[in-house]
């Protein structure tokens, strides 16, 4: 959601934090907005077993604070990111270059999600050069707030089980999905299609838990794990954002102020019409097809 991103990077005076947050009810409004960011980031990434020896890909890292968060907090051997945004590249190849993170190693690239096993191949200098071609696979997979972007998911989650370590390897996403069926007229419809449009969603990535699970399983993956967190995600950003909007007052244009509103609005919404699951997803690779 780069639109919801530029937002905040107006309105948050400090830190390029970008994704909903994991929002404490107790907390609100007085919980920052970075600390509801790093909330969300650690529900998806504890108990992966990521070590110091682990190759972490991760697929839309924002303006790249998750990556050092999770070098700081995990301390893999190696992060690799994607993203799709050039302007977010720039920013978090800033942040890590100015932000010591001992014992792990961040490289980040602008390259499609749903293309990776292309990326892999494209980009040699990922894995040593005496690592077997076999063998130059990813320990995790992850992919927060940010997969229901993706032109499709379903293509992505097969492509990520494909450079993934058979067996071993581990997928862990915070995602959207429907909570129950679109509606088909009236002001839901509308509602629905203009929330969707702002959030740059295509359609087809808009299914029901079944049907995601589905494309989970097709893809490869076993033990999946799918978790619902939206009472924990949609109205804490809602409130979040009208106390900045108001913080700020006079500072925020008449005009800005209202795309605020109206993001916050359309958050509400989401939060009260029930209509979307806000997931974390942790899954492990099955075997290699071949095998």
């Amino acid at each position: 959601m780069y639109g919801l991103q530029h937002a905040f990077l107006n309105l948050e005076v400090t830190g390029w934090w970008f994704n909903m947050g994991l929002w404490d009810k107790e907390k609100v409004p007085a919980m920052r907005f970075q600390d509801a960011c790093k909330a969300l980031v650690e529900k998806v990434t504890s108990h992966l077993d990521i070590t110091s020896s682990s190759h972490i890909l991760d697929v839309g890292f924002g303006c790249g604070d998750q990556d050092v968060y999770l070098a700081q907090v995990h301390k893999p051997a190696r992060i690799t990111g994607i993203t799709i945004e050039p302007i977010q590249h720039h920013a978090a190849q800033d942040l890590v270059k100015r932000t010591p993170t001992p014992g792990t190693d961040i490289n980040l690239y602008v390259a499609d999600a749903s293309k990776l096993p292309q990326f892999l191949d494209s980009t040699p200098d990922l894995f040593a050069s005496s690592t077997p071609s076999s063998e130059r696979l990813f320990s995790h997979v992850i992919s927060i707030d940010s997969a229901y972007h993706y032109n499709t998911r379903a293509a992505f989650l097969k492509n990520a089980a494909q450079v993934l370590t058979p067996n071993t390897g581990r997928l862990a996403l915070a995602d959207m999905i429907l909570a129950k069926p679109a509606p088909t007229s009236g002001f839901g419809l509308s509602m629905f299609k203009t929330v969707f449009s702002a959030m740059e969603v295509p359609s087809v990535n808009m299914k029901m838990m079944d049907e995601y699970r589905q494309d989970l399983v097709d893809a490869g993956f076993v033990d999946i794990e799918i978790e619902c967190i939206e009472e924990r995600v949609f109205s804490g950003l809602a409130t979040h954002i009208e106390n900045q909007t108001s913080r700020f007052g006079g500072m925020v244009g008449p005009g800005v102020k209202w795309t605020y509103l109206a993001l916050a609005k359309g958050l509400w919404w989401l939060d009260r019409s029930k209509w979307l699951h806000f997931v974390v997803v942790k899954a492990r690779n099955g075997p290699s097809p071949s095998s």
